[in-house]
């Protein structure tokens, strides 16, 4: 479930996680979409990351953010935790909301990719042949504005119940990222797949489920379609190759760096310094952790 554990503050990712074999178990709903508007904002707000950009599908969602604090794993335990318990409650369930792979952290390493996975986010449920566009989509979208904005998100009773300790309200806040001509970029992005999503559509004669096909579709169905597995899953992304370059090149000097550390740790070496970004033995073994990150620029 947890992220990498090399993590750095400031860095942004987009965040992907699926449902258990590939379930509706986010099919929107009032009471789901409430759900997660509140787990989000409530991790986010306990871990400081900033969201600038979210899509939750039927069966995934998808985040854009910045770990300000480099906490990404506490922020992604505490979301996809919270929400577990509350949909499991919410819908009458037992066992997995969430498929045993890792959750997938793609760091986006320029402007260029992050404005590419933000138009991506807004036009996934288009492209999955959901909705003929991102406002029709009835589940949670958040995407960014000029300015930052923010909604305060009720407690659900599901789950949280009315002595729960959490916050009986949360402020889910939507932070653009600083990105000079954001709107116009990635409105030019998204136009581009919207106009790809539509054409195939046309092509195959296919019509677009709609909102009130979407809201009918039961929680318990799947999805059917094809799906590749066993492929290479990108770790970075960045328009130009030289950064791609250097971003892969960084995350194996840090690879090298812990598991040397790791290596005399076990050997009883507990004063041994792992590289900076480690988190799993920060937290959980109190490593002494220094030194600057490789550069990747």
């Amino acid at each position: 479930m947890s992220p990498p554990r090399n993590v750095r503050p400031g860095v942004t990712y987009l965040l992907t996680r699926r449902c258990y074999q590939r379930t509706f178990r986010l099919r929107p709903s009032e009471q789901t979409n409430l759900i997660f508007r509140y787990c989000l904002g409530l991790a986010a707000a306990k871990t400081g990351v900033e969201l600038h950009a979210v899509c939750v599908m039927s069966n995934h969602h998808h985040i854009v953010l910045t770990d300000v604090t480099g906490c990404l794993p506490d922020f992604a335990r505490e979301l996809h935790r919270l929400c577990a318990k509350a949909m499991n409650a919410s819908q009458g369930q037992w066992e997995n909301l969430w498929s045993a792979d890792h959750c997938h952290c793609l760091e986006l390493g320029d402007d260029d990719a992050v404005v590419q996975r933000i138009a991506y986010v807004a036009a996934n449920p288009v492209e999955a042949g959901l909705v003929a566009a991102p406002q029709e989509w009835p589940g949670v979208m958040l995407l960014p504005r000029e300015q930052a904005y923010a909604e305060a998100v009720a407690r659900p009773k599901e789950y949280f119940g009315d002595g729960s300790r959490s916050p009986a309200v949360v402020e889910l806040r939507v932070t653009p990222p600083p990105i000079e001509n954001l709107g116009e970029r990635v409105a030019a992005v998204l136009e581009t797949m919207l106009a790809k999503a539509h054409a195939a559509a046309r092509e195959n004669g296919w019509e677009f489920l709609g909102r009130a096909g979407v809201l009918a579709t039961s929680f318990v169905r799947r999805a059917r379609s094809f799906e590749r597995r066993r492929q290479i899953i990108p770790r970075v992304a960045a328009r130009s190759m030289f950064i791609r370059q250097r971003l892969l090149a960084a995350q194996r000097e840090f690879r090298r760096a812990y598991h040397a550390a790791m290596e005399r740790w076990r050997q009883g070496v507990r004063d041994v310094v792992f590289p900076e970004g480690t988190w799993w033995m920060r937290v959980f073994h109190d490593v002494a952790v220094g030194g600057a990150w490789p550069a990747a620029a």
